[in-house]
Parts: C-alpha cells; sequence; structure tokens
C-alpha cells in the first residue's frame, strides 16, 4: 500500500505550493489514474514515490516503510519494488534492447544466471523478443516504449509507475501501452499512471480510480 500523510511539497520558484496537506490511501493491487493540469504535480508525485525528490513535510509510506528514512546505499534495494515507466523513455541509445534490460538488473543488484532467461520472458510477454539486438534508435516509439516497459517489469515489481507513458505515441501505439499495463495490472500489480488522456485510460481500464490534483 501507499499511503500519503498530510504531505506538503513547493518549489523555490513557485509561487504556490504543488502539494498542501495531501492525503491519499492507494491499496495493493489498485489501478490509480492521475489526472489533472500542467503544474499540478502528477510528475511531482511520482518523483516522491521514486526518492528523486522529497517532500517539504509529511510522511510517504510504501508497503509499511516510511520512505523518507530509506538511506542512499538502500536505495537500489528500495526501487527493486518500483518499476518506471517515463514519457521520454530514458533508454541507454549504446546499448542493445538486451543490454538495456541487463543493465537495470545490475544497476539494482540483480543479475546473474538468471537475468537471461527473465529478459528473455519479459521480451516475449510484451510481443518484442525479436527485437532483443536491435539498438534504440532502430525502434518506433511506441516499440522503445514497450522496452521501457519490458526494463520495468525486470524485477517484478509491487508497484509500477507511469509518467505520461502515452505522450509522445501516436494515438494505436497509445492504447496498445494502455492495454499492455492493464495485462500487467490484472497480475497483482500497483499501477499509478500520470495521464493527460484519461478518457483513452479509463476506456481500457474498467475499475481503474481516478485521483485528479
Amino acid at each position: 500500500m501507499v499511503i500519503f500523510e498530510n504531505v506538503y511539497k513547493r518549489y523555490p520558484e513557485d509561487v504556490k505550493p504543488v502539494f498542501e496537506g495531501f492525503n491519499e490511501y492507494i491499496e495493493d493491487g489498485e489501478y490509480i489514474i492521475l489526472t489533472g493540469e500542467s503544474g499540478k504535480g502528477k510528475s511531482t508525485l511520482i518523483k516522491m514515490l521514486l526518492k528523486e525528490t522529497e517532500p517539504d513535510s509529511g510522511t510517504i509510506t510504501v508497503n509499511g516503510k516510511d520512505i523518507s528514512g530509506i538511506s542512499r546505499s538502500e536505495l537500489p534495494f528500495y526501487r527493486r519494488s518500483i518499476g518506471v515507466i517515463f514519457q521520454d523513455f530514458r533508454l541507454f541509445d549504446e546499448y542493445t534492447v538486451f543490454g538495456n534490460l541487463e543493465l537495470s538488473l545490475t544497476l539494482t543488484g540483480g543479475g546473474g544466471k538468471a537475468a537471461e532467461k527473465r529478459i528473455t520472458d519479459i521480451l516475449k510477454l510484451l510481443g518484442i523478443d525479436r527485437m532483443y539486438k536491435r539498438f534504440p534508435r532502430e525502434l518506433s516509439g511506441g516499440e522503445q516504449q514497450k522496452v521501457c516497459m519490458a526494463r520495468a517489469l525486470i524485477n517484478d515489481p509491487v508497484i509500477l509507475l507511469a509518467d505520461e507513458p502515452t505522450g509522445n505515441l501516436d494515438p494505436s501505439s497509445s492504447e496498445e501501452v494502455v492495454k499492455l499495463l492493464e495485462l500487467v495490472h490484472r497480475h497483482g500489480t500497483t499501477v499509478i499512471m500520470a495521464t493527460h488522456d484519461y478518457d483513452l485510460v479509463s476506456s481500457v481500464v474498467k475499475d481503474g480510480r481516478r485521483i485528479e490534483l
């Protein structure tokens, strides 16, 4: 579960805080659809869960642990339980599809003999196993986002964060990505997705819960 308690966050350059007394409870296995205008805090919420930024006050509890107390050395292990998909892909251009996933496992303390099978299984699940030798520049936007999804799922996360994952995709690719996220959700993963395209997501995800920021 994820609990936000009285969270306050303000960036120095902003007049108003992004979050002020924000409280929210997300149960295990929920599909959360974050909506709201630009600047309302969708990406900030995801960054706080990743510990890329910190709230000024209040607490965020993930799976029973106050994440403000996580040390730098503990971060890789914490992030292994959380997958993340970004709008801008953030793939390493000098690595193949397989190499990107292998690097992700290594950076989060995984890897080893089981890595190759795990990577192959994830690529097959998403229908892109034939692309394992290709580089990001050789893939379409939709294909790159599927690789990002594979990277997010590689450690079998309890929570999957998606920050505008369809923002740079055409309508057909967008729908396919949302359907794959719903498939992941139906396997029991908690999905928290920030999006401007609520109509598309809600048409695919029938049991999602909307949080408007």
